[in-house]
């Protein structure tokens, strides 16, 4: 089914341009008659997706309005069924099997095991060296009703570009 891209940007992520893309999708949805029902969960699923960009992406010569092979990407698009989120951004390659296991644990729990999961993360309250209890992602699964997609492209020796893809009907 052909989609249509409501939302592009590549470049460095920082709070304020999270704030920026949340601003320029709510408008977008409203031109793109995004339902309010999709738009509210798009903006949660957003805010953990970009959050997770800025804490685990590294920086590598990324220049906004510059294009790169290195630079954070996110984009956001629909088709007449469904809509998709997808970030890109570099990670250490030491990061990868850590994502990896992370998103692998969230994608085979069963809803009510990922409420649980939630629910104890939070009660837990152990927190990583980046400032996460791990609650992104289980926010997104809960939010989607639907696994995670991930990748991981080897950049170099050192950087792999890793790719997040979260999807929902609407």
């Amino acid at each position: 089914m052909l989609s249509k891209t409501i939302l592009s940007y590549q470049g460095p992520v920082s709070f304020s341009t999270i704030d920026l893309l949340l601003s320029e999708f709510k408008i977008a949805s409203q031109n793109h008659d995004i339902p309010f029902r999709a738009y509210k969960k798009m903006i949660s699923i957003m805010i953990e997706a970009l959050e997770n960009v800025t804490r685990y992406s590294v920086q590598l010569n990324c220049v906004k309005g510059q294009e790169s092979g290195t630079c954070p990407s996110c984009i956001i698009s629909r088709n007449k069924s469904d809509i998709e989120l997808i970030t890109k951004n570099p990670v250490r390659r030491s990061d990868v099997n850590k994502l990896q296991s992370r998103i692998d644990r969230i994608n085979n729990q069963s809803k009510e095991e990922l409420r649980e999961l939630y629910r104890s993360t939070i009660t837990d309250g152990k927190f990583s060296a980046k400032g996460g209890a791990g609650l992104g992602f289980i926010e997104i699964a809960k939010t989607t009703g639907n696994k995670l997609g991930y990748s991981f492209e080897n950049l170099n020796g050192e950087y792999s570009m890793y790719t997040l893809r979260a999807v929902f009907s609407l």
